[in-house]
């Protein structure tokens, strides 16, 4: 059992609950970390474009909690561009996962940039907007 609020849930219950969600809210989110909580600032928008833009890469796992956290600093708008990468899916996403070994990736998330910087773990956007040289 599980409670939710105040709702205490059965593991079937639940699976059904997740399992009902509308075909619309699948067909939006294409990224295999779960789909950010709330719509994205002016900031977060600007950050992800020019993370994309200078070729840094965000390496994580569907499963990992701090990834999804990290996706969700971004919200719903500038999560679709942040330049993801899925470690942890290697039957679905080979290339992915072949891009995370030559990385040499420890840890999730881990941000890095063409020049081999990295940042480990979950990072505030401020922190990524000065490690990247956003202006």
């Amino acid at each position: 059992m599980k409670r939710i609020g105040g709702i205490v849930f059965t593991g079937w219950a639940l699976g059904a609950a997740i399992w009902a969600l509308p075909a619309s809210a699948e067909e939006k989110w294409k990224g295999t970390i779960g789909e950010p909580l709330r719509a994205s600032s002016n900031q977060a928008i600007e950050l992800a474009n020019h993370l994309s833009a200078i070729g840094a890469r965000f390496y994580g796992s569907w499963s990992c909690p701090a990834c999804f956290r990290q996706m969700n600093l971004f919200g719903q708008q500038a999560g679709s561009s942040v330049p993801y990468v899925e470690c942890r899916q290697p039957k679905k996403r080979p290339q992915q996962a072949a891009d995370c070994e030559s990385a040499a990736i420890r840890a999730y998330p881990t941000w890095v940039m063409p020049d081999g910087r990295r940042r480990e773990g979950l990072q505030s956007l401020d922190a990524l907007s000065s490690w990247s040289g956003l202006p």
